[in-house]
């Protein structure tokens, strides 16, 4: 009754939990193989099982080579079709005769403004000058008009001075077009010619057919594409044909004639897109994508038999048989093999909740980071499955970005688990594929170590290049294992590996943003950035409280190497160190790093003092809603003096009572909470230490190591340290060795060491 009480408990409890775990398995086990698809899954020079025999009549699919070879052979036997465009032919030899009809009436117009320039010039002492001078104004306005006309309508890639040129305009060029006519009849004839081939509006080398169906006329003519032309083919035959009636090249007819033919021209044999797909999707229809037949009871391979390249295609035809059959497969046959694939699931999946609710109780007691958890399982999971129905690489399967991005978000032990729990049930899905999962265990290892601690921004290159080698190393490895010759292998797949794992940390960078902010995750990234010593209330301690300032990077250094010594986030006990002490901002003068000369707490009563000590801690938290630091960081603010009491004034308030009993000791208590996490007790025990040995007199190791140890027993016995989880061999490696690179004395050492007293220079008698 006590183990049925407790589950109930454990189930009203964690509902949510337990929610998103058969969520999470039933859309999985949706999406995932059952049946023959997991049974007969092997890879080339596997060694079988069992004996597998037919269990009906199946064919046996082609080879992607041969089938994709069949279906372009298919593709090119189909005619392009084509329709001529008589009407276009008609419209351009209208629109070549208005432009010709244009040049005679710029030119005509030019000719009567010449003339009357010279009549006005001739005329200019008679008295008909006004009558010659208002025809000088008329035909040079039309003049103009018509000019401007033309070239506004007629804007192509011809030079000014070559219009001038073939309207006659430059004095000096008149003559050379010797015969308009000729050019305006020979531009025409060029272009009756390519019209009459037949100018194709795609270009040759885009028609797989080697002939095409036009239909002109009402009737349909199949003719070799060879016979057309495409528009740069038909270029080029202008171009000889301009050559062969001007046989100088830099003649205006023959530069101008070439331009004007090129503008002109347009293909008049339309490509019917529609009408080539449908019959073409026709013909690839009666492609058959077999290539013989297993007949039912036919043994396709034999126990403890190697897996070659035909039975292997016999396999994965069977394979698609059966998945073409599932759907005439009865409803019980159906459920048995859902349900077989649901427990497989929800057991890869229990694994992984089981761990986060013992080791990572935050994380489960965390609703947002259980739904970040399962978006990106199931986002991968789905991303697998897309993969595998559209026959693409399994490496295109990005489980290297899924690794890095649950690192960075969280933390590297919860990573590498689900990426384990990820690698299982994708190479399940793809078919037990033993080779895949090896490879993806070795990279995600990589990929886990390389984002464990992000500090600089090359790390995104070397984790690429890393990333690159293992990926190059392991797929080499597998394939010296089984033998396979390195000269006859595919290396397609080895390709597809590489470029997802190097991709893959720019990739998961970038994912990184938009998890911070849907889930308001506080990162590396963001607690760096919180190290700036440009962020708005860095900048107020260092001017309105130096003292506390330098206390906090004192107490950040200590707090770093504390961390480190016990492999907690060093990173953030150095951003917590740095802003614990920002409610001192409020009133720095009351603290004695900030004060110079006179003491206010002389003047005030020890009751007062503990108030406004108090008080920091809440206008640090006041402070840090105000600039927006995370929560992970307001944390050290409101615990790094848990509930402890202020000694000094407790102790003077005792003095100063006449009796000890009206002093309330709850007054000169913090009013806490308590550490909870190992890097809020570091920075509470950091802190207390600092605070301490700036009081010692001629520092050495021996007088650090005995008020470390009194330091740690007094938060020890006050019960400071409770709710942390922190032990006794924690302690010990915070504390550190004088020969040791981490923890406090070491740090100690380096800081407050005493220094040789220097003789001062003494004046020569």
């Amino acid at each position: 009754m006590d183990i049925f009480n407790q589950l109930k408990k454990f189930f009203v409890k964690n509902q949510f939990p337990l929610l998103i775990f058969f969520g999470l398995s039933v859309l999985i086990s949706i999406i995932f193989p059952t049946g023959f698809s997991i049974r007969y899954s092997y890879q080339l020079d596997d060694i079988a099982r069992e004996p597998i025999i037919a269990p009906f009549d199946f064919g046996i699919l082609k080879t992607e080579q041969k089938l994709n070879s069949d279906l372009d052979e298919a593709k090119k036997s189909v005619s392009y079709s084509f329709k001529r465009n008589q009407d276009m032919v008609n419209n351009q030899l209208v629109a070549l005769d208005t432009f010709f009809i244009y040049i005679n009436d710029v030119r005509t117009s030019y000719y009567q403004y010449i003339s009357s320039q010279d009549s006005l010039y001739k005329y200019r002492y008679e008295p008909e000058f006004e009558s010659f001078q208002n025809n000088f104004i008329a035909d040079s306005t039309t003049y103009n008009a018509l000019y401007s006309e033309f070239l506004s309508r007629y804007s192509y890639q011809v030079d000014k001075n070559e219009w001038e040129k073939l309207i006659g305009i430059q004095q000096d060029v008149i003559t050379e077009i010797t015969n308009f006519d000729q050019l305006k009849t020979n531009i025409k004839q060029i272009c009756l010619n390519r019209w009459a081939e037949g100018i194709l509006d795609v270009p040759l080398s885009d028609v797989l057919s080697e002939e095409i169906s036009i239909i002109q006329g009402g009737e349909l003519i199949i003719s070799s594409v060879k016979n057309y032309n495409d528009v740069e083919g038909a270029w080029r035959k202008n171009k000889e044909e301009i050559n062969s009636f001007y046989i100088d090249e830099t003649s205006i007819e023959s530069i101008l004639g070439y331009e004007l033919v090129n503008e002109f021209i347009k293909p008049n044999i339309i490509f019917d897109k529609e009408l080539t797909e449908k019959n073409q999707k026709e013909q690839l229809d009666r492609v058959s994508r077999f290539q013989g037949t297993v007949l039912a009871n036919e043994l396709i391979v034999d126990a403890n038999n190697r897996i070659t390249e035909s039975v292997l295609l016999k396999l994965k035809s069977l394979q698609f048989e059966y998945g073409r059959r599932l759907g005439y497969e009865k409803a019980t046959d159906k459920l048995r093999e859902y349900l077989g694939a649901y427990f497989i699931v929800s057991i890869l999946l229990f694994l992984l909740f089981s761990f986060i609710y013992i080791y990572r109780k935050h994380y489960f007691e965390d609703y947002k980071m259980l739904f970040l958890i399962s978006i990106v399982v199931y986002g991968l999971m789905l991303i697998a499955w897309m993969v595998m129905n559209y026959q693409a690489s399994a490496y295109f399967i990005p489980i290297a970005i899924a690794s890095m991005l649950l690192t960075v978000l969280l933390d590297a032990s919860v990573s590498m688990l689900i990426s384990i729990v990820l690698i299982l049930m994708i190479s399940l899905l793809i078919g037990n594929n033993l080779d895949f999962a090896i490879m993806q265990f070795f990279v995600v290892f990589i990929s886990i170590y390389s984002v464990r601690r992000l500090r600089k921004r090359r790390q995104i290159i070397t984790t690429m290049f890393g990333l690159l080698s293992s990926t190059l190393f392991v797929f080499f490895s597998i394939m010296l294992f089984k033998g396979i010759d390195f000269l006859d292998y595919n290396y397609s797949e080895v390709g597809f590996f590489a470029l997802t794992s190097f991709l893959s940390p720019i990739l998961s960078f970038g994912l990184v943003p938009l998890f911070e902010s849907s889930f308001r995750i506080t990162t590396d990234y963001s607690l760096i950035e919180l190290l700036d010593y440009d962020q708005p209330l860095q900048k107020r301690l260092i001017e309105e409280a130096p003292g506390t300032h330098t206390h906090s990077i004192k107490v950040g250094t200590l707090a770093e190497s504390s961390a480190n010594a016990v492999g907690a986030r060093a990173l953030l006990c150095r951003v917590g160190s740095y802003y614990h002490d920002i409610g001192k901002l409020k009133k720095p003068e009351y603290y004695a790093e900030n004060q110079q000369g006179e003491n206010k707490h002389d003047s005030i009563t020890p009751n007062m003092s503990a108030k406004i000590l108090k008080q920091h801690v809440a206008d640090g938290i006041d402070l840090a809603d105000e600039y927006g630091l995370p929560s992970i960081v307001k944390d050290f603010i409101a615990t790094h003096h848990g509930t402890k009491r202020m000694e000094y004034f407790y102790q003077k308030a005792l003095n100063e009572s006449p009796d000890q009993d009206d002093v309330d000791e709850s007054r000169f208590r913090y009013n806490g909470p308590k550490p909870t996490t190992k890097e809020t007790a570091i920075v509470m025990i950091a802190e207390a230490i600092e605070a301490q040995a700036n009081s010692i007199k001629n520092p050495n190791v021996e007088k650090f190591d005995a008020m470390i140890e009194k330091s740690i027993k007094d938060l020890l016995q006050d019960g400071q340290l409770d709710h942390c989880p922190l032990t006794l061999d924690d302690l010990r490696k915070i504390k550190g060795t004088v020969d040791g690179k981490d923890g406090l004395i070491p740090v100690l050492s380096g800081l407050y060491h005493s220094r040789p007293e220097y003789p001062s220079k003494k004046n020569d008698d």
